[in-house]
């Protein structure tokens, strides 16, 4: 009997799956673990790497370039050399060359001046440093994303909750007209209007859980974190306010910075479309060995014409543009408006988030002034919807009037979660254009 306790015991235990503990996630460890994990951040970072890359790459045409070199020729037509052939009593000495040569050895150049591949580094310094920029506006963009995925969840927890308590009442409503119904107090229509609520706010509890479990699945997706572990928000605090402090636009955030250093990016650009016109001096040398044969397969025996030839000399490459078809003057006139563009792009920024910023501040104070009335207006449907219900539970008010408190409290509830997600939305924007984001993570 035991016996088939224990196995009726063991199957019981592999049959009824291990409950997997939720995990519930402040703003704050989402930020963190985001901007750890975001595989968009990380792409971000391999560009930075790259710019690194980039920068050693330019700095290498500044360094002497040797090369090991290596050549063989068959000449199936072997080239004569005509000479004076004075010295031999004739006009002219016709000598013919052999069929094979070959050559090998170690060359060597570096540059002495070149001024396009010094500015050829400094562009490559300035792309480097848009790319560090870029990466942090990314994470800023990345914080502000996770805040609004959040604020929107705590919003559906917090509706999914009301609408459960909206559930409750109408249970209890339901089973106090039945009870009048059963004692001929109450009409089966009325009945039937309690029905058709209950089910309706049930269906908008199975559309809100929808909801909710879809903003978990993307903010999830956005921390990169595991897509089987369930998890959870913190319950949405309701006098919990930290406004953000009107400090001004800050001139130092980093979608400015970005355009500032396109700025400085076309000025360089620029620079080194003029550095075209400007002449290159290079230091050349050479340590060669030569050799030479009418047969190839003299080279792997002994013979007199298996004989290499040394030769090394060192010298000076100088070279100075004198004319391309314009191609350089249009490359500097390219580069000209380039610069003028990205001028004018940093002032519409500029502009753009002065107007951003204005219109930041007054969305968060109407937002504000918007949630307290509306909570104090929810409240306040509550409690009418309160008193209506005990009088009819007493008897003394229709069923009517109990439906239409209760219509009146739901957009009442509608209104004040709405307004609450907004004074939230507003705020965040407000942080990002004070550069106060970091709060979010304090």
């Amino acid at each position: 009997m035991k016996r088939k306790l224990l196995i009726i015991s063991m199957a019981t235990s592999i049959m009824i799956p291990s409950a997997v503990a939720q995990v519930t996630l402040t703003l704050k460890e989402c930020i963190r673990i985001g901007l750890e994990n975001n595989l968009s951040l990380k792409a971000s970072r391999n560009e930075i790497a790259k710019g690194k890359l980039s920068i050693s790459e330019n700095r290498a045409k500044l360094l002497p370039q040797i090369n090991a070199v290596a050549n063989l020729n068959d000449n199936f037509a072997p080239p004569v050399s005509v000479t004076d052939g004075k010295a031999y009593g004739k006009l002219y000495n016709v000598t013919k060359t052999l069929q094979y040569n070959a050559a090998a050895g170690v060359q060597l150049q570096m540059p002495l001046y070149s001024q396009m591949a010094r500015t050829a580094v400094s562009i490559a310094q300035t792309v480097d440093e848009i790319n560090q920029l870029s990466y942090e506006k990314a994470r800023e963009d990345l914080m502000v994303q996770i805040a609004k995925i959040y604020y929107l969840a705590q919003n559906t927890r917090e509706q999914l909750g009301i609408i459960n308590d909206n559930i409750k009442r109408f249970e209890e409503l339901q089973a106090i007209t039945q009870a009048f119904h059963d004692n001929e107090m109450a009409l089966e229509v009325d009945l039937k209007r309690i029905n058709v609520r209950l089910e309706s706010t049930r269906i908008q509890a199975a559309n809100a859980e929808a909801m909710l479990t879809e903003q978990y699945n993307m903010l999830k997706y956005i921390l990169d974190y595991p897509a089987d572990e369930p998890v959870t928000v913190v319950e949405k605090a309701v006098d919990d306010f930290d406004p953000a402090v009107m400090s001004g636009l800050n001139t130092k955030l980093y979608e400015l910075q970005l355009m500032e250093q396109n700025v400085t990016l076309a000025d360089k650009q620029v620079k080194l479309a003029k550095d075209a016109y400007k002449p290159t001096l290079a230091l050349t040398a050479n340590v060669m060995y030569s050799s030479y044969t009418d047969k190839f397969e003299n080279w792997f025996r002994s013979s007199e014409s298996n004989h290499w030839y040394g030769s090394n000399g060192i010298g000076l490459s100088f070279r100075l543009p004198l004319f391309d078809g314009y191609e350089r003057r249009s490359k500097l006139r390219k580069a000209r408006l380039d610069a003028e563009t990205a001028r004018i792009g940093y002032e519409n920024t500029l502009k753009n988030m002065q107007t951003q910023y204005a219109n930041a501040i007054k969305d968060q104070v109407n937002n504000q002034r918007n949630y307290f009335k509306q909570r104090e207006n929810y409240l306040l449907a509550e409690n009418i919807y309160g008193v209506t219900y005990d009088r009819y539970r007493e008897g003394i008010v229709s069923m009517v009037e109990v439906l239409q408190d209760q219509m009146s409290m739901s957009e009442a509830q509608n209104n004040y979660l709405t307004a609450h997600y907004n004074y939230q939305v507003s705020n965040l924007t407000v942080l990002k254009l004070t550069g106060q984001l970091d709060r979010l993570t304090e």
